[in-house]
């Protein structure tokens, strides 16, 4: 008697992967007529993550008018890095420049970049010896910084101050009028002040604003509306 071969029985266990959940019963359903019963179906949830947008309190077109107001002539590179260095897009300030410029506060000079305030007649475009002279301008060294001095005068007036009597403030002080604009900037990003509008500030709770003092309510009336006043008793001699 001859050696037997073993009987062999040849299949395949397939895994299909990422199988939409629309179209998973039409394939079971397949499988289910081919007698393709015994099928382990699993639900994958992938999260997508999006890249998260930082919200500012400041709108972006409200922050860059703010610095204009202390900046006749500047560049659209000058408000790109602006805007970077605070925490900002380019893609806002670039819509910023535009809601500005369509509102006419500001005009475009060229198409080089080049801005102007639009108050400010026959300025010219910034020049690149300007440029180079103010990068090698030496930093102002005091004691109190621009910021704390700033607030230091909004807490001496009653809590408000202005870019144009902060100018003078600084003159006065010999300290460089140009800072202003940069350290107020800073003192509303960090909400030490509030922007009010046309170079009006605020000062904040966070900058050393006071409390409103709290007085006493009036007394209330009677009945028929007038106040009603007790005499104090008298001991009448017997």
């Amino acid at each position: 008697m001859g050696k037997q071969t073993p009987e062999t029985i040849e299949y395949f266990n397939l895994l299909v992967r990422r199988i939409p959940k629309e179209l998973l019963g039409d394939v079971m359903g397949d499988l289910a007529k081919r007698g393709l019963t015994e099928v382990l179906p699993e639900l994958v949830t992938d999260v997508l993550s999006y890249k998260t947008r930082t919200q500012h309190d400041t709108k972006a077109t409200d922050f860059l008018a703010a610095w204009v107001a202390e900046h006749p002539t500047f560049t659209q590179k000058d408000v790109t890095k602006l805007f970077k260095e605070q925490g900002r897009t380019s893609a806002a300030a670039y819509y910023a420049l535009k809601t500005l410029n369509e509102q006419g506060a500001i005009k475009k000079l060229d198409d080089n970049g080049n801005f102007t305030r639009a108050d400010v007649k026959h300025i010219g475009a910034p020049t690149k010896a300007k440029a180079a002279k103010t990068k090698k301008a030496k930093r102002e060294i005091h004691d109190v910084d621009h910021r704390d001095f700033i607030l230091g005068y909004a807490r001496a007036h009653g809590g408000r101050c202005s870019a144009a009597k902060l100018r003078d403030y600084f003159t006065k002080h010999k300290r460089n009028p140009n800072s202003v604009g940069g350290a107020l900037n800073s003192l509303v990003q960090h909400k030490k002040l509030k922007l009010l509008g046309e170079g009006e500030y605020l000062l904040l709770a966070k900058g050393g604003a006071k409390p409103p003092v709290k007085t006493a309510p009036p007394p209330k009336p009677n009945g028929n509306g007038a106040h009603v006043v007790t005499a104090p008793e008298v001991a009448a001699n017997v």
